[in-house]
């Protein structure tokens, strides 16, 4: 049963847009997988984990503060700083009708587990966007991923953590 989802994903995947998201481990594994949206706020990610193995799940928008509060319990407090209004909730009515669509900005900070970047600090500025996904492997991995990204740019970043306790920054 597993197996035959695993491939209804992955079809599915294959015949719309896909986008690439990149997550890296602090000890300087790189992961890739790609997503793509569906209805309703929602939409499906596919990573190739450790072993190849394949990690299948759906991701789901959530309000910000739900968002937050998760973030920081699965990777501690101050692990993710949200600013600005949560513009996302309310639309930006000034976009582009008062000049700068930066009136009701949000503005968020993470970090990356990215040698090649240093291992720094990555921003993302709004209005945001946040999503939460599980996913699952055809070997039984498990993983939960929380993402971030810019209504603007459709770029952004997060975190995954995979049921052993192995943390990835993600970047898409």
């Amino acid at each position: 049963m597993k197996r035959e989802i695993a491939l209804a994903i992955s079809l599915f995947l294959l015949s719309a847009c896909v986008y690439p998201l990149t997550l890296h481990s602090k000890d300087g594994q790189t992961l890739t997988g790609r997503y793509r949206f569906g209805a309703g706020d929602s939409g499906l990610i596919q990573v190739t984990g450790p072993g190849d193995e394949l990690l299948n799940g759906r991701f789901v928008r959530v309000a910000r503060a739900t968002f937050v509060e998760n973030y920081e319990k699965i990777f501690g407090r101050g692990a993710i700083a949200v600013y600005g209004p949560d513009a996302a909730a309310y639309g930006n009515p000034f976009a582009g009708v008062f000049g700068s669509p930066s009136v009701l900005s949000d503005v968020a900070h993470g970090e990356t587990f990215d040698r090649g970047a240093g291992g720094s600090e990555v921003t993302v500025r709004g209005p945001l966007f946040y999503w939460t996904a599980s996913l699952q492997g055809n070997q039984g991995t498990t993983m939960e991923c929380y993402m971030i990204g810019s209504s603007y740019t459709g770029h952004g970043f997060g975190k995954c953590k995979s049921e052993a306790g192995h943390e990835y920054s993600v970047e898409f």
